[in-house]
C-alpha cells in the first residue's frame, strides 16, 4: 500500500490546529511557519487526510467567535483548497474537488454561561459537533455542563469505578443542552466527560453521539479511554469512537504504532466495523508528547499495518472517514 487509494481518505475527528494557531497568532490557513505544527496543508495532502473536525472554541466565547470568523476568511480567500462543511454531502463534494473539508466543532459549552440561545447561534454559524465539557465541572468553572470535573490520568479500573460512584453528572443546563442538540441535529461528543456524565448523557441524548478522541481502557487504563462496557453502549446508540494517536492513551510504558493497531483491532471486536474512526488530537497535545502517528503524512503506515493484520479495505474506508461522516446530516 505504498500509494494510498483515493477512496482511503481520512476524516480526523479531532484536530486542534486552528485553536493552537489562533493562540500563537499564526495564520489559520495551515501553511508551514517557523514554529512547528503537526498539521500543514502539505502534510494533509501527502497523507490523504482530507477532512478535519476542527476545534474552534472551548471556554472562551470571544476567542471562539474570532476563530470561526478566521476560518470563514480562510475559505473565502482560498476556495480551491478549503471548504467549510455542515453536511456529509458537503464533505464528500469538497474532498472530491481536492479541498480540505472543515467541520467546525467546540470542546465544551461553559462559555455559553447557561444561555441556550448561544448554542443555537453556534449552530447557525456552522458548528456541527459539540462536546459537553473539556473536563471542567461546576466545582471549578461556572456554567459547566457537568457537576464534577473529569479525572485525567491513568487509573486502575476498580478505582475508576469507585470514583464514578462519588461523582455527580449533568447539570440542569447540561440536560437542556443535550435536548437542544438533539432538536438541532448537532452531534454530541462525549470525549472529556466524567464516567457518570457519560452514562447520563448517553441515556438522554436524542441525536448523534460520538467519542472523538480516546482509546480502549482494556489495553491502557487511562480515564480518557473507554471501558468495553462504555464502548458497547456507545455503539448500541449508533455512536463512533475516534481512536487517538496520543501516546499516554495508547500505552503506559511504550506507545507505538503496533500497540495502537491493537486498540483498533480490540475496538473492532467490541463495537464492530461501524463504530470505529480516527481522532488524532494533532496539535492538541504537549510539544514533547509521543504521537504514534507523528503527523498526517505518515498515516499511510497505519493503513499498511491494518492491511497486514487482515483488516479489509472496506472496513478501513469506514474507519478512515465513513463512520464519522454519519455524525453529520445527510
Amino acid at each position: 500500500m505504498s500509494e494510498l487509494p483515493a477512496e482511503l481518505w481520512t476524516l480526523d475527528a479531532h484536530c486542534d490546529s486552528i485553536d493552537l494557531r489562533f493562540a500563537r497568532e499564526d495564520p489559520l490557513d495551515l501553511s508551514p511557519v517557523e514554529r512547528d505544527y503537526h498539521v500543514t496543508t502539505e502534510r494533509l495532502r501527502e497523507g490523504n487526510l482530507r477532512g478535519l473536525f476542527a476545534m474552534v472554541g472551548d471556554r472562551r466565547l470571544v476567542a471562539s467567535l474570532r476563530m470561526i470568523d478566521g476560518l470563514y476568511q480562510v475559505c473565502a480567500d482560498r476556495p480551491d483548497e478549503f471548504a467549510l462543511c455542515v453536511t456529509a454531502p458537503d464533505a464528500r463534494t469538497a474532498v472530491s474537488a481536492g479541498r480540505v473539508a472543515i467541520i467546525m466543532t467546540i470542546e465544551g459549552q461553559s462559555m455559553f454561561e447557561e444561555h441556550i440561545e448561544q448554542l443555537r447561534n453556534w449552530h447557525r454559524l456552522g458548528v456541527r459537533v459539540c462536546s459537553l465539557t473539556h473536563g471542567e465541572g461546576t466545582d471549578d468553572t461556572p456554567g459547566a455542563l457537568q457537576v464534577s470535573r473529569s479525572h485525567f490520568g491513568h487509573l486502575p479500573l476498580a478505582e475508576r469505578e469507585a470514583l464514578r460512584k462519588e461523582q455527580e453528572g449533568l447539570t440542569d443546563f447540561g440536560r437542556l443542552a443535550l435536548a437542544e442538540m438533539g432538536r438541532l441535529g448537532l452531534a454530541c461528543d462525549l470525549a472529556h466527560v466524567s464516567d457518570v456524565t457519560f452514562w447520563e448523557a448517553l441515556e438522554c441524548a436524542a441525536g448523534p453521539v460520538c467519542f472523538t478522541h480516546g482509546n480502549c481502557a482494556a489495553l491502557c487504563p487511562h480515564t480518557r479511554n473507554l471501558t468495553d462496557e462504555m464502548m458497547s453502549a456507545l455503539a448500541k446508540k449508533g455512536g463512533v469512537l475516534g481512536l487517538c494517536f496520543y501516546g499516554p492513551f495508547v500505552s503506559q510504558d511504550n506507545p507505538t504504532l503496533e500497540r495502537y493497531v491493537q486498540h483498533v483491532l480490540h475496538a473492532l471486536d467490541v463495537v464492530g466495523e461501524d463504530g470505529v474512526g480516527i481522532g488524532t488530537d494533532f496539535d492538541g497535545v504537549p510539544e514533547d508528547a509521543v504521537m504514534v502517528v507523528p503527523e498526517p503524512s505518515c498515516i499511510g503506515e497505519l493503513w499498511e499495518a491494518l492491511d497486514k493484520q487482515g483488516v479489509s479495505h472496506d472496513t478501513m474506508v469506514k474507519i478512515a472517514h465513513g463512520n464519522f461522516l454519519r455524525m453529520l446530516p445527510e
